[in-house]
């Protein structure tokens, strides 16, 4: 592989990365910058909309919800943010098993993990666009700056 063709594999490696990390970040990293803010800021929105209507106890949660975590996963830093944020609240009653999950409201419990987990799923839409215009994104810039001011 030429040095030519590493650039733009890393170029979509780092959009990806950052993509997940905080969505929208791989859109600002491209150039894409109102799109970034727009993407980052519905993304961040609906998760952190499910986390208050469900509770941070009962809508992130890796031992009792597994498939509804891993899609919550998907939206990177606010899912990390929630995981390590629950484990911050102690339990709220004494002398209960703590291998049975802290039941709350389940209707709003139910809400506040779909909503994460969309968010969670959306961010994957996201990523991929991400991945797919920085691809594509490099060579346009690189004719751009290649052509003559006055040329075709």
């Amino acid at each position: 592989m030429s040095n030519s063709e590493t650039v733009p594999v890393i170029r979509v490696a780092i959009a990806g990365l950052l993509a997940w990390l905080a969505p929208g970040l791989g859109h600002v990293y491209i150039g894409e910058r109102r799109r970034g803010i727009i993407l980052f800021v519905t993304i961040a929105l609906t998760f952190w909309s499910g986390v208050a209507i469900g509770g941070i106890r009962t809508t992130v949660d890796p031992d009792h919800r597994p498939v509804w975590f891993m899609a919550e996963l998907c939206a990177g830093g606010h899912a990390l943010t929630a995981w390590v944020a629950r484990g911050a609240f102690p339990q709220l009653e004494t002398g209960t098993d703590s291998s049975k999950p802290f039941v709350g409201n389940w209707v709003s419990t139910d809400i506040g993990v779909h909503y994460c987990g969309v968010a969670g799923l959306l961010n994957l839409l996201i990523i991929i666009d991400a991945l797919a215009r920085a691809d594509t994104a490099l060579p346009k810039r690189r004719t751009e700056v290649n052509r003559a001011p006055g040329g075709p």
